[in-house]
């Protein structure tokens, strides 16, 4: 799966308020940095279980499961 169609997948979560992709600390191996804005900090758990179900979808479509850097920005 391609980057690009991961990050629309990822905006088609409803609970999203914006994703977009980040630079990754040195002092982590990660293939991509993704920074996620919920629109209810509420909603981190049900935002946690679908991305982890990305992952898994990523993981079917090519055999390798993706090491992603999640960050998440809570505003209140």
């Amino acid at each position: 799966m391609k980057i690009g169609k991961l990050l629309e997948k990822i905006g088609n979560i409803p609970e999203i308020k914006k994703a977009e992709v980040i630079n990754i600390p040195e002092d982590v191996e990660a293939d991509i940095g993704i920074k996620i804005t919920p629109k209810n900090p509420k909603d981190r758990y049900k935002i946690i279980e679908k991305l982890n179900d990305l992952e898994w979808e990523v993981y079917e479509e090519t055999s390798s499961l993706p090491v992603i850097y999640w960050e998440f920005e809570y505003k209140t």
